[in-house]
């Protein structure tokens, strides 16, 4: 019997709380609730997890396994899913032995939708459940951008995802969903996955509520004994502070910085200016980001300086400004960022402020480990930031030049666009 009907539909979206299909999420839910595999290039705020949360409220007693990267990400899906009736868990290392345990047994008895990191696909016991599990129907695998940066040494078990599907008696539906892939990163996803005949669904990279700012930056004041009055770090953060300036306090900002001593200083520079800032990086314990995430979330503390730990599955939908305190690691990256400004749909601002030596700080970062293949990715990458930052085309045009889509009209709207017709 199919699921793919209007009543089942209808009856899933209502327990969901959602009232109709975006025109994006159409095409890939007919696909998906018609058993294919597919791949799903939607930008932040599409609405990716929808496309495999209703299958799964239609299809109750099946298991839909979530693969997820972050943490906090599987804790606000699973609690939202939880407050609507939904059965959801999150299987992780924070689990005592007992409840890992017993977790895992309920899941795979009654199914719904588990969400887990793919390190967890290492234990033994996970495995083995899931393999012997008679009612896993589908697999999706979000941030699947991440499965040909597997390699290079960056999340590992991502890379095992696919062996471990290959492992499973029935194989189930797969669903990798990401918000940036080129065209040769969705060639490495099908293989890493093993699946070369999925039907692939892109949603154009563009969004005209995001207007994007590129700004150099040099050190300001005349020489005195041989060194700049003013360091380019203090120029930096002015730069910073000009946007903020800008900005009127309706809404939300997230402020990027390359390291974490960055954050720390711009962090302390805003606050003795009365921002209200907080500050999140890799290396704050657990306990401390998730207050400083709270905080950004409610509005307590609506400017975050951060590394790019933070913001994967932030369901902020008024951050009106995404400043970038130095360059990122790459176009990738930099899309990803910029994408979490205005997901509601209104106008938002996108500066990326850079200095000439961040190139050569990348490239040493990226050269750090890796083999030479690895390192030729990585740098593939960070070029082709370089050449949006170079360029004096439309940027939306390049970026969309740059993951394989063909470029609409210049956005008017975009620094370089702007510059043309001032």
């Amino acid at each position: 019997m199919t699921i793919n009907t209007k009543e089942f539909r209808d009856e899933g979206m209502k327990k969901l709380g959602v009232a109709n299909l975006r025109p994006q999420q159409e095409a890939p839910m007919e696909a998906i609730l018609d058993g294919k595999d597919v791949i799903v290039l939607m930008p932040t705020s599409g609405g990716k997890s929808l496309l495999y949360q209703l299958p799964a409220v239609m299809e109750p007693g099946s298991l839909t396994l979530v693969i997820s990267p972050l943490k906090a990400l599987q804790l606000d899906q699973v609690e939202a899913l939880r407050s609507k009736g939904i059965r959801a868990a999150v299987l992780n290392s924070d689990l005592s032995a007992a409840e890992h345990r017993d977790v895992l047994e309920d899941m795979t008895e009654h199914g719904s939708l588990l969400y887990l990191a793919p390190e967890q696909l290492r234990s033994p016991a996970v495995a083995e459940a899931l393999q012997s599990c008679p009612i896993l129907t589908r697999i999706a695998v979000d941030e699947a951008h991440i499965l040909p940066q597997a390699k290079d040494d960056f999340r590992k078990a991502y890379g095992k995802i696919g062996s471990f599907i290959n492992s499973l008696s029935l194989h189930p539906q797969v669903i990798a969903l990401t918000a940036t892939a080129t065209r040769r990163d969705v060639a490495r996803i099908r293989k890493s996955l093993n699946i070369d005949n999925a039907s692939l669904f892109r949603t154009p990279m563009r969004r005209d509520n995001l207007h994007l700012y590129i700004k150099r930056i040099d050190s300001s004041g005349k020489a005195r004994n041989g060194k700049c009055s003013q360091s380019i770090e203090h120029t930096l953060f002015q730069s910073v502070e000009r946007e903020l300036s800008k900005w009127d306090e309706h809404g939300a900002v997230i402020i990027y910085c390359p390291a974490v001593k960055l954050v720390k200083r711009l962090c302390k520079w805003l606050k003795a200016r009365d921002y209200p800032v907080g500050k999140y990086h890799g290396k704050m314990k657990h306990a401390k980001r998730k207050a400083a995430q709270q905080a950004f979330m409610r509005g307590k503390k609506p400017i975050m300086v951060a590394t790019n730990a933070f913001g994967l599955g932030i369901d902020k939908p008024d951050v009106r400004l995404v400043i970038h305190a130095g360059l990122p690691l790459s176009m990738d990256g930099y899309v990803q960022e910029v994408g979490r400004a205005g997901r509601d749909g209104r106008k938002s601002r996108c500066v990326l402020f850079y200095t000439k030596s961040d190139f050569d700080r990348n490239k040493r970062t990226l050269s750090q480990s890796g083999g030479r293949k690895a390192v030729s990715r990585r740098l593939k990458r960070l070029n082709a930031l370089h050449g949006l930052v170079d360029s004096k085309k439309c940027l939306w045009r390049v970026i969309e030049k740059y993951f394989g889509e063909k470029p609409q009209k210049k956005c008017r709207k975009c620094c370089r666009c702007k510059s043309k017709t001032d």
